[in-house]
């Protein structure tokens, strides 16, 4: 239990079996749970609604506790600013309320943020820690819940829906610069590349991976859409 809650930095084995296997987990669980949540009925389906909200919120409320135990917590790291940490909690309310519009946030943030988080985790303390199980399981709920949101709510985007998303991203990102500038943190890492492995690494230096951001978003968001766009409601 040292180990599990220490605070002993430990290198990541990214794409170790370690790794792969948790992916792969991730992966046949979600499977399931959307299977199972279109086959179930009302009561069937809020039953896997709350669990999905319980476990968002139990490992948000436990890695927030963790950190504040052991002196990590910090304004710079832990307001719950960066996209996937402020879909979190906009997850348990699309959850609660299954609101459309609500429902869009899910799907595109949901899924083209968090999937790169499950394939590229923030897990300085190693594999075999309680905040890499937290970063893959709580992201992981996020991409389900994104795909929960078109295959059992029957949210359907429209052609216009990539081009909100984008915009909220970058409006998110307007008001994030100066934010960070004022609180010394890098929230959605419009101020520096993260510190652990991603996609970034293969991006220029600031400002330019910012820009170069832009068509990818572009690219993920319309890719999302892609399936969608010979339904009737567009």
């Amino acid at each position: 239990m040292g180990q599990f809650f220490g605070t002993e930095l430990r290198p990541l084995d990214l794409f170790g079996p370690a790794h792969l296997v948790a992916t792969g987990v991730l992966a046949l669980l979600g499977f399931w749970l959307i299977r199972a949540g279109m086959a179930a009925d009302e009561r069937g389906r809020r039953r896997l609604r709350v669990a999905m909200i319980a476990t968002i919120l139990l490992f948000r409320i436990t890695k927030h506790a963790w950190k504040a135990s052991v002196g990590l917590w910090a304004v710079e790291t832990d307001l719950g600013l960066h996209l996937c940490s402020a879909m979190s909690l906009v997850t348990v309310y699309g959850l609660w309320t299954r609101r459309p519009w609500v429902l869009h946030l899910m799907y595109f943030f949901g899924v083209a943020g968090a999937v790169q988080a499950v394939l590229t985790p923030d897990a300085i303390f190693g594999v075999w820690h309680f905040t890499f199980f937290e970063t893959m399981i709580s992201h992981g709920i996020l991409v389900m819940a994104g795909i929960w949101a078109v295959k059992v709510e029957s949210y359907r985007p429209t052609a216009r829906d990539p081009w909100l998303a984008l915009g909220l991203l970058n409006l998110y990102a307007v008001v994030m610069y100066p934010l960070n500038r004022l609180l010394g943190s890098n929230y959605l890492y419009v101020i520096d590349k993260p510190a652990t492995a991603s996609i970034l690494d293969y991006f220029p230096g600031w400002p330019w991976y910012i820009l170069l951001l832009e068509p990818l978003a572009i690219a993920l968001f319309l890719a999302l859409y892609l399936p969608f766009r010979n339904c009737a409601s567009d």
